[in-house]
């Protein structure tokens, strides 16, 4: 186990005081006062470990989107084709806590201040990864190969917010319906 110096005191419980938080309540809704108390540290161990409440935010979201991509790439391990890849994203999405009030990315972008700034970055690199995945769950012998990932990318997005408002009665056979339909298979 690895001495931690005075900066890093306290960065792990602060991370993951405010991801529970933010993922529950939106990063608008939570203030520094609230993730100090979350975690049980002074205000000061907070600055301590960031620079500011967007330092925390980017921190946490980078988490998020990398634990999101890690579980992805951990559903489609196991499947054989196409199909089966592309409907376990959706299955995995449904699964994921962090999804709980829609894809917590998207939830997270719309609430920076910002248009173009950190999260902005951060949330598209996500994305991008995100479609890099979705490309090599397709065939590569595909020509529409390139449109059929961007489909897929804003299925899943639109599918995520459904799950979450409940405007549709089933999101999740209604998206699969629809990828099948991409795919030919439907």
């Amino acid at each position: 186990m690895r001495k931690q110096t005075r900066r890093g005191a306290g960065r792990e419980i602060l991370v993951s005081a405010a991801k529970q938080l933010f993922l529950k309540k939106g990063t608008a809704n939570v203030g520094i006062n609230d993730v100090t108390a979350e975690a049980g540290l002074a205000k000061m161990t907070l600055y301590n470990n960031f620079s500011s409440k967007d330092a925390l935010i980017a921190e946490v979201y980078q988490q998020v989107a990398q634990e999101i991509l890690a579980a992805c790439r951990h559903s489609i391990a196991t499947k054989m084709g196409e199909w089966e890849k592309i409907s376990s994203l959706f299955d995995n999405a449904i699964e994921q806590k962090a999804y709980q009030r829609g894809c917590p990315m998207n939830h997270a972008v719309f609430q920076s201040l910002e248009s173009e700034g950190e999260m902005f970055q951060l949330v598209q690199h996500y994305k991008r990864e995100l479609r890099e995945l979705i490309l090599e769950c397709l065939n590569t012998n595909r020509q529409n190969r390139q449109v059929l990932a961007d489909q897929i990318l804003i299925l899943l997005d639109g599918f995520a917010m459904q799950h979450y408002v409940k405007a549709v009665d089933s999101p999740l056979d209604s998206a699969k319906g629809i990828v099948k339909i991409l795919l030919g298979d439907g």
